[in-house]
């Protein structure tokens, strides 16, 4: 059951929320379905306010770390490695989606321990697509 925090958290009654044995697999398909579209990311927190980290930039994936007790989520962005971009959020306790609508592509918000959150707003994946990679 979710906390009164993590209600109050979720922005709409259309949000999934991610549990955390599904965050790895979750955000490998995302990562597989969004990847190239053009992102935003927003950091929102008592201790920083409302800060812009991307606007208009490629996603390159996301992800998280759970092995040995860690709550980690790492989102990267860009095309080249001169472009390369990377946000970690540290002791995350949640993970939400909004689905993609009309013309707008998915929104995850995740949610860390001391009430950060950042929310993660992507165009829909074939408008913006990256080349194909071969890794």
């Amino acid at each position: 059951m979710k906390s009164d925090e993590q209600q109050m958290q979720t922005p709409s009654a259309t949000t999934q929320n991610i549990e955390e044995d599904q965050w790895i697999k979750f955000l490998d398909e995302f990562t597989r379905q969004n990847r190239g579209a053009h992102a935003r990311l927003e950091i929102l927190g008592p201790d920083v306010g409302s800060q812009l980290e991307a606007e208009n930039r490629p996603l390159g994936g996301i992800s998280a770390d759970t092995k040995a007790g860690e709550h980690n989520v790492s989102i990267t962005f860009g095309s080249s490695a001169e472009d390369h971009l990377e946000r970690g959020i540290q002791n995350v306790t949640g993970i939400w989606l909004r689905p993609a609508t009309g013309h707008a592509g998915p929104t995850l918000e995740v949610l860390s321990r001391d009430g950060t959150r950042a929310l993660l707003e992507l165009s829909r994946a074939d408008a913006y697509a990256l080349p194909f990679s071969a890794l």
